[in-house]
């Protein structure tokens, strides 16, 4: 499958803050998935961080180059500041162009192409009234501003992930714009005592991949999990959960109001009256289990919208996973169904094998969970948005 960011130039602002020292580690990501990077500089970047340096593992750009990359017809798809300090930022606001980076940002909002904003400074210039102003200005016009993380009194830049996740979202298409998606991940945890569960496997990674490739097509997410991932990004909640419970009643709350359910998780089938205290290890253990609510089947009372769903199963032919899964299909009246043999792969692998089945086609996608998630999320759209999202 092609990188993601395959084909797609970036052009680099990077400025005077001590967070450039961090560009290469970015550059080099942004290239790991498949962009070409060009970069600029500001003059005071270039002494924290030589140009030589920058040179090395990216193209820089020239001077007057701001339309050739990114005038109407220019070869660039987005522009990137990062780090951005309050200087330029302000600046960007206020309409001055007094340097390669503010000049190149203002030809690319002159030719409405996206510009991303990953701020870096202390912590007491980010809560400047003026500065706050401005931000939100740049918000307001439609400007991309990657939240910096506030640690230590200072406005930290945004790790390369989240970077690199709102570069996608940026330059991916848009079909779920508008649509918010519920998306569950992960075991859950039944207690037996205050220090032992029963659980299973599931490592979460498919519902994650999942929830974030939603995003970066324009979802406004909502994941509920065990197993959160802890990114801050806009239009993504995460409700981190334990016991089954608390996944249905997350469900339940969510659901109401959405576009799209996918159920990707795996609760426990059977849960367990929980003992106050450490159950003493000396002679056998008998256990009274008793069966827990189906997540999928509780919320199908209140929820008549597009739902994926998930099938598990061991040890079966692919034709008798094919019927156990189309079966679960018109059972639980899904859209699509995704089934697979956890003794081959995918329950807590990094990579998995799965049939994706529709009302048009059956078929087989293999790879690496990110990429299994980029071709059930396109086999949805191909063959259900229309229908599900009018129906919801």
């Amino acid at each position: 499958m092609p990188k993601r960011l395959d084909g797609k130039c970036i052009v680099l602002g990077i400025t005077g803050s001590l967070a450039a020292v961090e560009s290469i580690k970015l550059i080099r990501e942004l290239q790991r998935r498949g962009a070409r990077v060009v970069t600029v500089m500001s003059e005071n970047a270039g002494k924290i961080i030589g140009k030589a340096a920058i040179e090395f593992v990216s193209e820089l750009a020239g001077e007057g180059m701001h339309v050739k990359l990114l005038g109407k017809n220019g070869i660039a798809d987005v522009m990137l500041i990062a780090p951005a300090t309050a200087n330029t930022i302000s600046k960007i606001a206020c309409g001055i162009a007094d340097s390669e980076v503010t000049t190149m940002a203002l030809t690319a909002l002159g030719s409405k192409k996206p510009v991303i904003i990953a701020p870096a400074m202390h912590g007491s210039m980010f809560e400047s009234p003026f500065f706050v102003k401005n931000l939100e200005r740049l918000k307001s016009e439609g400007l991309t501003i990657v939240e910096p993380k506030l640690e230590e009194g200072k406005a930290k830049l945004a790790d390369v992930e989240t970077i690199c996740l709102h570069v996608e979202r940026n330059v991916s298409s848009k079909e779920f714009e508008g649509k918010k998606i519920v998306v569950t991940s992960g075991p859950t945890y039944e207690f037996i005592d205050p220090v032992r569960f029963i659980s299973n496997r599931s490592s979460g990674r498919m519902g994650r991949e999942l929830a974030l490739e939603f995003w970066r097509r324009g979802a406004s997410v909502v994941h509920i999990t065990s197993k959160p991932l802890g990114l801050k990004l806009p239009d993504f909640k995460e409700i981190e959960v334990v016991t089954v419970s608390d996944m249905l009643q997350a469900c339940v709350s969510e659901v109401k109001s959405c576009d799209l359910f996918v159920s990707a998780a795996a609760p426990a089938d059977f849960t367990i009256e929980k003992e106050k205290s450490k159950i003493k290890t000396a002679g056998e253990l008998t256990l009274k289990l008793k069966a827990a609510p189906k997540i999928l089947w509780e919320v199908r009372k209140i929820y008549d919208g597009a739902v994926i769903g998930f099938k598990a199963e061991t040890g079966v032919s692919e034709e008798t996973l094919y019927e156990i899964a189309y079966e679960k299909m018109l059972h639980d009246k899904l859209d699509m169904v995704v089934a697979n043999d956890v003794l081959e792969k995918g329950m807590g692998t990094p990579d998995t094998r799965v049939l994706i089945i529709t009302k048009k086609r059956r078929t087989w996608a293999e790879g690496s969970k990110e990429d299994v998630a980029r071709r059930i999320v396109d086999i949805y759209v191909e063959d259900c948005l229309c229908s599900s999202l009018q129906r919801a």
